[in-house]
């Protein structure tokens, strides 16, 4: 019973911020969330879709669904026979849909690929249970964000070698390129290809320079599978963000054989179009939700990743023939409806006429030019594909699914049984292991213990050093001789000098440490099937889904 209660306290932790708003639809949700495997395996075994599919656009919208996914992974080539399998499920009525999302970000991090693992075991462990119901494990790439978000264009490796203690591999991007949608930015020359990986060869060789014990062909063959996925990715790719799309996609359907289903939001727009309807149609509830909900977070200073403006804006993306897009209000000339805003890019005034609000005209020609913005993303998932499961982070994505909880309530669309696993990976790699050897320390706890250590002899230093200033100023102002106290003063500065030294190097140390690096750390330290192999014994074994994850 303890560790029952230690556990739910532990879990509820993480979205502590969110009850001091003590409002009873954000309290439900947060109590709702499964804190075991088995109890997330036992919410979705007695979840059903079947009355949501008993809509016949909901059906319909998965027909459409199924083209776009089939076209992603013929290009991908990841056309699996499960991935064919999985596609012909959507026929179905009877199928569930579990949904996770994210941006196509340049060698994406491991929690990604953690919620894709998550998915992918629950539906198996319910498949199992229960040979009658059928589950498709569907990836949505949100690929109409800014390239001017950093994640999209940088990876880290923890490196005790470079500043921070981070290497960090970029695309580099022009300032006018910072506003382009990454489905518009082209695809990295070969010649990045080259320096990238030139980089990571170079952080193998220093990290392990200083160990005899590290079987560095085993890492650089390591390497080289990887980016033999890498080459695979590129040669097929059209766009940046394709290229980071398709190497996720041959990891999880490839390697590991996953039959997930990968999709590109930049191709749904016609999937959605009765859903945009939906959401102009009733824009001013939506926006009132969005409002209250922005006033009652901010009541209590928490900040929650949605814009505080956000209610001002139609639910929806205009995109501009400049591959960028602006945030629209709605302005109403007598009976017509129209979007209006200013490109975030280059600067070009929008405007599209979608009738009036009775009959929205919204022709392929103009959904074309639309995309949803972030809240209303799993609005439409549940709302027009019936999507019944999400699979969250624990980062900006469980924000925005906080402030969706409240607008699902308000537009009385079902809210999906929402999962994640907070859990940290805990490993000794290359770059953590070099890492802690340099302050010979054992234990990582140590770390911060000891940075406070030398921060407070560094304040030490720094009173003793302040009077000998000021009798410095004061003996050459009186003409009396100084050489003494320099002496004394130098001496004092040079152990000072030291102290900041260590500073500087213990903290390169615990960032490196503390660093979430990106896919490249583990299929290097563990290969990509061991890696994919360690996340699904630690989920399938570990008593909680926030017990930390033990890689070897």
């Amino acid at each position: 019973m303890t560790e029952q209660i230690g556990r739910s306290i532990k879990l509820r932790s993480l979205f502590s911020k969110y009850d001091k708003v003590q409002n009873p639809i954000i309290s439900e949700l947060i109590s709702s969330l499964p804190e075991t495997f088995s109890s997330a395996v036992k919410m979705l075994h007695s979840s059903s879709s079947s009355v949501t599919i008993a809509n016949g656009c909901v059906l319909d919208n998965r027909l459409k669904l199924r083209k776009y996914i089939e076209e992603f992974h013929f290009e991908a080539n990841t056309h699996t026979a499960k991935v064919s399998d999985r596609c012909d499920l959507l026929c179905d009525p009877a199928t569930e849909i579990i949904t996770s999302i994210h941006q196509p970000n340049l060698f994406a991090y491991g929690g990604v690929f953690k919620k894709i693992v998550l998915s992918q075991n629950i539906k198996r462990a319910v498949e199992e249970q229960n040979s009658k119901k059928k589950i498709i494990d569907l990836f949505l790439i949100v690929d109409h964000d800014f390239m001017d978000d950093e994640w999209i264009r940088v990876a880290q490796l923890p490196s005790i070698h470079h500043s921070d203690g981070i290497l960090e591999l970029r695309l580099p991007i022009s300032n006018s390129n910072r506003w382009r949608i990454v489905s518009q930015m082209p695809l990295p020359n070969h010649t990045l290809l080259h320096f990238w990986r030139r980089q990571i060869n170079s952080w193998i060789r220093t990290s392990i320079s200083g160990s005899k014990d590290i079987d560095k062909l085993r890492l650089t063959n390591n390497l080289e599978n990887f980016w033999q996925v890498v080459e695979s990715a590129h040669a097929k790719a059209k766009t940046y963000s394709d290229f980071n799309s398709f190497l996720m996609s041959q990891i999880v359907n490839n390697v590991w054989k996953y039959d997930t289903l990968f999709v590109r939001l930049s191709k749904l727009s016609s999937v959605f179009k009765e859903g945009f309807k939906y959401l102009i149609s009733n824009f001013k509830t939506y926006s009132d939700c969005l409002r209250k909900a922005e006033t009652a977070f901010l009541r209590h200073g928490i900040q929650t990743g949605v814009s505080s403006t956000s209610y001002l804006y139609a639910p929806l993306w205009l995109h501009c023939k400049c591959g960028s897009k602006a945030s629209v209000k709605i302005k109403r000339a007598g009976e017509q409806l129209e979007l209006y805003g200013m490109c975030i890019s280059c600067k070009r005034d929008l405007h599209l006429n979608i009738g009036n609000q009775t009959q929205l005209d919204l022709s392929e020609e103009i959904i074309s030019n639309l995309s949803p913005r972030a809240i209303p993303i799993l609005l439409l998932l549940c709302r027009d594909l019936g999507v019944t499961n999400f699979v969250s982070g624990t980062g900006g994505s469980m924000g925005y699914t906080i402030v969706a909880s409240m607008v699902f309530k308000e537009l009385g669309i079902d809210m999906p049984h929402v999962v994640l696993w907070p859990s940290n990976d805990v490993y000794a790699g290359i770059g953590q292991s070099e890492a802690m050897s340099v302050l010979k320390l054992t234990d990582q706890s140590q770390i911060s213990r000891y940075l406070e250590e030398l921060k407070i002899q560094n304040t030490k230093y720094e009173n003793k050093i302040k009077p000998f200033i000021i009798e410095r100023t004061r003996k050459i102002k009186e003409h009396e001789p100084i050489q003494m106290l320099l002496s004394n003063l130098f001496d004092l500065k040079e152990k000072q000098r030291k102290v900041r030294q260590d500073i500087k190097i213990a903290e390169k140390v615990s960032n490196a440490l503390a660093l979430k690096p990106c896919f490249i750390d583990y299929a290097v330290n563990f290969g990509m099937k061991r890696t994919e192999e360690l996340w699904r014994q630690n989920l399938l074994n570990n008593k909680s889904l926030d017990s930390p994850v033990v890689m070897t």
